[in-house]
């Protein structure tokens, strides 16, 4: 996470117009030394690779005083505001779920569009447990208060965590639920044009005992902070539109 971090603020200067040399020291020494405590448990992840990268450029523009900024020509994109309009307004919360279960590779493709929303310097810091079998489903919903009013048949279940081991505490402690939250609105409106309806559960008022259980369960690590959590399926009926407040 903090490869990614201070990786993302070198990489904002060296998109700059006007970048110039002798800026950032402390941050290139930072990201340094963070990759190479990293690359020991993960030598070749993607992220390293990236970072690495950066790391070169600065170092380039240090030594020979110039680069070319890092820009691209934008793309258009092939989407109206009409049709994400409708996809947003589309989208509901349901309680009563088909008697269908949710394929894992349907949970895999929404987690992969999670951590491209924005996050505080692009840490990615979400982390997803899951579970698509109905009855361990069932289970982790008894562990949510305010969890009643559902059908029988709870097809799967998943948790929103931020992995805390990205933050610095406790300057940065509201920081994770801005980020899984960010991240979570990709999975909810992704999960509509699969047909998957998702009801997001109250996590604030949990006690302890409901907190472990929960963790047993879906094998959530104490290092993460569970958000809130979800149920999802595939709805039977269409709840009536709630009125929005105006503009």
């Amino acid at each position: 996470l903090f490869v990614r971090k201070f990786g993302h603020i070198l990489d904002k200067g060296l998109h700059r117009d006007n970048v110039e040399k002798g800026h950032s020291k402390n941050i290139a020494n930072e990201l340094a030394k963070n990759i190479e405590i990293a690359e020991q448990a993960y030598p070749n992840d993607d992220t390293l690779v990236w970072a690495k990268k950066k790391l070169a450029i600065y170092n380039e523009l240090q030594e020979e005083g110039k680069i070319k900024p890092l820009q691209e020509e934008k793309q258009a994109l092939e989407l109206s505001f009409e049709d994400f309009q409708k996809l947003v307004k589309y989208r509901r919360s349901n309680r009563v779920f088909a008697t269908k279960t949710v394929d894992n590779e349907h949970i895999v493709k929404l987690a992969e569009l999670v951590n491209w929303a924005s996050s505080s310097c692009n840490k990615q810091p979400v982390k997803l447990y899951a579970t698509t079998n109905p009855e361990l489903a069932k289970a982790c919903l008894k562990c949510c208060k305010g969890g009643t009013g559902f059908g029988d048949f709870i097809p799967a279940f998943v948790s929103f965590t931020a992995d805390m081991r990205g933050y610095y505490l406790p300057d940065e402690s509201y920081l994770p639920a801005i980020d899984v939250s960010l991240g979570a609105q990709n999975f909810f409106l992704a999960a509509e044009t699969l047909g998957l309806s998702i009801t997001v559960l109250s996590w604030a008022l949990k006690d302890m005992a409901e907190e472990k259980q929960l963790r047993a369960i879906l094998q959530i690590p104490e290092t993460t902070q569970i958000i809130f959590n979800v149920v999802l399926g595939y709805p039977i009926k269409s709840y009536i539109t709630p009125i929005r407040k105006s503009v």
